[in-house]
């Protein structure tokens, strides 16, 4: 089973909505990255019953994507803070070539690091990122 790795963030947003064993499961699996052999070890179930229980998890977090599109929403937020970055720093190179309008480049650079910022929060850390 290939790991998907846009069930993390599902499971960040619907993860809730499953029952405890099976979002602790997911987590196992997606985020601490432990094999299938090792989550059957944890909760001495067989490999199989950890196939199907990540299985039908991943089922529920797709069909709650698709009725509620939180993800979806999410991912737009962020393409459109993308957008406003790109057209600010586009709007801080032309202020910048000229001596009159450093002030506005200025307040521009502002702009683009909250930009920044807030592009951050969208980033989705690796699981080795984390452990360390």
């Amino acid at each position: 089973m290939g790991k998907d790795l846009s069930m993390c963030r599902l499971l960040d947003l619907y993860g809730g909505l499953l029952t405890d064993k099976q979002r602790d499961i997911m987590d196992l699996y997606y985020n601490d990255d432990l094999s299938l052999g090792e989550i059957a070890d944890h909760y001495d179930i067989s490999r199989q019953g950890v196939h199907d229980a990540i299985k039908r998890g991943d089922e529920s977090l797709a069909e709650y994507e698709q009725r509620l599109g939180l993800l979806k929403a999410d991912e737009q937020r962020r393409d459109e803070i993308a957008h406003f970055k790109e057209l600010a720093l586009d709007a801080f190179n032309e202020c910048n070539a000229h001596r009159s309008f450093r002030s506005v480049a200025e307040k521009i650079v502002t702009l683009l690091e909250t930009f920044d910022e807030r592009l951050e929060e969208y980033e989705v850390p690796s699981p080795e990122d984390e452990k360390q």
